[in-house]
This record gives C-alpha cells, structure tokens and sequence, in this order.
C-alpha cells in the first residue's frame, strides 16, 4: 500500500527536526466536531494541512482559545468511535464563515508522521484504506497520550516490525484499552511505562484468539495510571506470553468459577474448581486427555493452578482439577484492568516459577581453543 510506505517513511524520519511543509487541501471525505471541553458542535471543513484545519462555522470561538476537534470519516455514524480521532486545537483566526484551527499535537507526535497520515486520510478514497489510516493515526494518539515524549519504541511497531496480522492486533489491543480508558474521569492524568507499553504490545501480537487478546488489552489497561509504575505488570506479562490459546481458556473458567464462588458465599471460596473430562473437552476442544492434562501442567508450572495432573497413573481420567492459586487470580484481575499493588510475595512467586519455567540460557565462549573438526594424523 502506498499510505503504508508513507507511514514507513514518516517513522523513519523520527528525530528529524526538518519542518513539515503545510500545504493545505480539500476534504471532501471528512467531517468535524469541536467545542471548547468536549466536541459537540458539527462543522463543514474548508481546508485542512499538517498544521491546522479552517472549519465552516456559525457558532464562533475566540482568537486564542483552545478547543477539542473530532474529525471523523464522512457518511459514518458519529457513534462509530473506531472511525474518528481527537486532538486538541488553538483558534488561529476568525473569518467571515468560520475559523481556522491550530493543531497541538501532544508529546511524542512527530511533525513529520502526522502530515503523512493526515495527508493519506485526505487522499485515500478507499474505504479499508481510510479506516485503516483512522485506526492507525487513533493508535499513535493513544501511545502519545499514555508514554507522552517517550512513545516512539511503540509506535514504530506500527512502522513495518511486525507482519500485517500482528500489526493489526497491536491497533486492536490499543483501541480496545483506549475505549475501557475513557470511561475512566483520571484517564488524561494517566500514564504508562513506555518500555511496559511496548512490549505489552509486542508480545500482545502474537494473542492466537480474541479471548487472550482480550487479556493483554485488560493488562495494558492496568498498566496506565495516576500513581508511579513497578515491576509487577512487566512480571505477569511473562506469565501470559507463555499462555497457548487452549491454556487461556482453561485459565479464565478456573478464575470466573473461582471469583463467581466467593462472591456468592462472602468472598469464600466454597470448594475447588473440578470438571469432568467431558466438561474439559467441551471447554478446550481437544479430545485428547492426556494432552489437556499437559496443558495443566503448563499452568501449575507457571504458578497459576494448585494442583498438577498425575500422571503416574494408568486409571481413566476421572475429573481435572483446575483450582487457580492467588498469583493466578491476581493475574486475571490484572487482566481485567485492576490496578491494585500486587503483594511483593507474589512477585517473587511469580519470578521465581518463571526462572524454573525457562531456565536462563547458558553464557557459550565465541572462542574455543579446541577446533570442531581437527584433521586426522598423516
């Protein structure tokens, strides 16, 4: 795609200070919003550049005062959220049919990067191609507003890093989160870690299904905050990078019975959480016993479930035990966007099981004294 390779370049040009030329163009696909707090009043667009908008206006602003532009692609319904952004602009000057609008593009925004996607919003006139401009330039704005001036480690995963599948679930992870944000009154306050962030969103890309991909959105969502970040976020994302789709699964019903269980009785939990091996083959799929009871013994090495499978014995399989431990419920709050301080406990719990889940690979000489291959006597 040709915006794709504008964007390519755009992101290549990171830390450039060449000024971004202006030029100013019709925009017949677009329309906007704007208001002093919140955009609420519609407008028709004259002309829009890299620096700024002229909008078509009766209801007037004052030279000088800032306002909230939402630009939206034209003929989609102003509920449809995924297809607009929002930025915050300065009224530059006022004309006999509107007025003209500066954007203030937040910290971490290149100049550069946003003349390329505003250009190819603009340009574009295919419909997946503008929507795909739309999501692109939504996510870019969510990194920038979350990580501020330090936001170009996860922005250049949009830049061609990762394949168009992955690439699509970094925006999907993004837009999701920013969607559960906003509800959020402490959201423009909030801030992440950008490595955290970055690699959230990496490791994110490879979720196989919705149901973990809906995970790493919930552990995004907890990493941003109004309070100083630690290392616990950074932890439980080891523990869900090794999570298969299967295990996920099996995961979450153990948490939701588990959570479900001590909500019922007063925050006791009344039993464990067993299922049948007709019960497990409907919840993964896999008809294979043995092969789910692998699964859990992933899970139990991982710290999250209590109990391991046995498989010592030659008996039927008679029911799986799949209780989670309180490393494996916090994982799931976490999951779900809590931001509650994980004990310090846990933490090393966590490190200490991922340590024995994945060794740590041994140091190998470059230089050995002693050749692979040595020649045989004469």
């Amino acid at each position: 795609m040709t915006w794709l390779s504008d964007l390519k370049r755009g992101l290549q040009r990171f830390g450039e200070q060449e000024k971004p030329r202006a030029e100013r163009r019709a925009a017949p696909g677009l329309a906007a919003r704007y208001g002093i707090k919140y955009a609420t009043d519609s407008a028709g667009i004259k002309d829009i550049s890299s620096s700024g908008i002229y909008l078509f206006t009766e209801k007037r602003l004052r030279t000088g005062e800032l306002a909230t532009l939402e630009l939206r692609e034209e003929g989609e319904p102003e509920q449809s959220e995924d297809l607009q952004i929002s930025v915050h602009a300065r009224v530059a000057r006022e004309g006999e049919d509107g007025i003209g609008l500066s954007f203030l593009l937040p910290p971490g925004m290149n100049p550069d990067l946003w003349g390329v996607l505003v250009r190819n919003i603009v340009l574009l006139t295919d419909h997946q191609q503008v929507a795909e401009m739309f999501h692109t330039l939504r996510t870019i704005l969510f990194l920038c507003r979350i990580c501020q001036a330090e936001a170009e480690e996860a922005i250049h995963l949009l830049g061609g890093q990762l394949d168009a599948e992955r690439t699509a679930n970094v925006v999907r992870i993004a837009i999701a989160a920013e969607h559960q944000l906003n509800t959020d009154p402490e959201f423009e306050s909030m801030r992440a870690d950008p490595k955290l962030v970055a690699n959230l969103l990496r490791d994110g890309s490879w979720a196989p299904d919705d149901l973990t991909l809906q995970l790493w959105t919930g552990l995004l969502v907890s990493s941003c905050s109004t309070d100083p970040s630690d290392d616990a976020n950074r932890v439980l994302a080891e523990l869900l990078v090794q999570f298969t789709a299967t295990q996920a699964k099996i995961f979450i019903l153990a948490c939701e019975r588990t959570l479900a269980s001590a909500q019922a009785s007063g925050n006791r939990v009344s039993g464990p959480v067993v299922l049948t091996p007709k019960e497990m083959v409907e919840l993964t799929g896999v008809h294979d016993l043995f092969r789910n009871a692998t699964d859990l013994a992933y899970l139990f090495s991982l710290g999250l479930i209590e109990k391991v499978f046995d498989f010592t014995s030659y008996h039927d399989v008679e029911q799986f035990d799949i209780s989670p431990t309180l490393l494996g419920l916090e994982l799931y709050r976490h999951c779900h966007g809590s931001r509650e301080r994980l004990a310090p406990e846990l933490v090393e719990s966590a490190k200490t099981h991922l340590a024995n889940f994945l060794p740590a690979p041994q140091p190998t000489d470059v230089y050995s004294p002693t050749p692979f291959y040595s020649a045989p006597d004469s």
